[in-house]
């Protein structure tokens, strides 16, 4: 009985000088559930009394979560519902299961350590071991652990052109920008100019993704080129598609491009292209996309959403937590998407269709985050005045 305790309270609580003569008390249960917690145990597991009487809420005490802070109790496991604070008493009408709601940790990384000072940082991408991260002014920097960041002399190939995205793949990072300039390499250090005079001329190159043996690289004024090593460029005629796209992503077989005026396209082999017939995002820029859990989900601006199973047909979210803040970027990894956007705001999904918003990390950032990728067991999110933030995914 005395083990039993340490998981289950009873509370007898005795009514006859409150309760009317011939009232019945009815006794219910409030279940406490860890979600998902790493250490520890909720002391008590449960609370048995009357209907209607407060009942106290059980603290942390020893309930940990790898890499998250505990807030106290919700009627969701994703948070979404009723809080319950830790150590406050509340009453309850019915059997009610409360979950521990947890905040997702993230570790503030100033402009001096990230190498850009107060410089605006685009993009971000793992490959082999490394983070590459670059930005405006043609700006760069690599890390081995997401934490600790090195500055890359750009001059002599990007010589002060901002760059907006970079990819991994067949042993090369790629990285674009505007002016239609690209650059590669083997290291993520040392970094080699490419020409791309006839395929993108001097036209802003926005994205680049790596899928089924291609880099596909997207950009403006309809303008889209594929390439088996990431050196040597082959233009793709997109005219017929209209189609400015900001975003570029594989998964399940598939590219899919998508950004102005809400459009979007997919392709089998980067080469072939068909256009999505609706996107769900109206006229709405689109910015972002990824891959991962079966499905492809896309961010723009008015905070909105969508997902696809097939690349193809699209559904909006109903509710992505960013409100109408512009949303910049997605990434998938640990199992998680993670989307971030302007006025600091960042949400985090399991299925890309329901979505949490991640509390905190508008003091992190101040203003936009502009992207974020995983690796190595970290997200790792850039953004405006040469601001990075890590979350060490456990």
């Amino acid at each position: 009985m005395k083990r039993m305790s340490m998981f289950f309270a009873v509370f007898t609580l005795v009514f006859a000088a409150c309760k009317a003569p011939g009232s019945i008390s009815i006794p219910i249960t409030v279940t406490f559930n860890g979600n998902g917690h790493t250490g520890g145990m909720v002391v008590p597991s449960a609370l048995l009394g009357p209907a209607g009487l407060p009942m106290p809420m059980p603290v942390q005490g020893s309930l940990v979560k790898t890499a998250y802070t505990f807030r106290g109790w919700n009627t969701q496991p994703n948070g979404s519902g009723t809080d319950y604070i830790a150590g406050g008493s509340y009453s309850f009408a019915a059997d009610t299961t409360l979950y521990a709601k947890w905040k997702i940790d993230w570790t503030g990384i100033d402009g001096t350590a990230s190498a850009f000072g107060t410089t605006i940082i685009l993009g971000i991408a793992y490959g082999d071991g490394k983070f590459v991260a670059a930005g405006y002014n043609g700006k760069m920097a690599w890390s081995g652990n997401g934490v600790t960041w090195t500055g890359i002399d750009t001059t002599s190939t990007f010589n002060g052109s901002y760059i907006y995205g970079i990819a991994y793949g067949n042993g090369k990072f790629v990285a674009v920008g505007w002016d239609g300039k690209m650059a590669w390499s083997a290291d993520g250090v040392t970094w080699t100019g490419i020409d791309t005079t006839s395929t993108f001329g001097p036209s802003r190159i926005y994205g680049i993704a790596w899928g089924g043996g291609k880099f596909v690289a997207v950009g403006e004024d309809d303008k889209m080129a594929w390439s088996a090593d990431g050196v040597t460029w082959n233009a793709v005629d997109t005219s017929a598609l209209g189609l400015i796209a900001r975003g570029i992503a594989w998964g399940g077989g598939k590219f899919v491009a998508a950004g102005y005026d809400g459009k979007m396209a997919w392709s089998t082999d980067g080469e072939m292209w068909n256009a999505v017939g609706t996107s769900t995002f109206g006229t709405s820029l689109i910015n972002g996309i990824a891959y991962g859990g079966g499905k492809f989900v896309a961010v723009g601006w008015d905070g909105k959403m969508a997902w696809s199973g097939n690349g193809e047909t699209w559904n909006a979210v109903g509710t992505s937590t960013f409100g109408t803040s512009v949303i910049m970027g997605i990434a998938w990894g640990g199992g998680k998407f993670v989307a971030v956007g302007y006025d600091g705001k960042m949400a985090y999904s399991s299925n890309g269709v329901t979505w949490t918003g991640i509390d905190g990390t508008a003091s992190t950032f101040g203003t936009g985050i502009m992207g974020i990728a995983y690796g190595g067991g970290k997200f790792v999110a850039v953004g405006s005045d040469g601001t990075m933030a890590y979350h060490e995914y456990p």
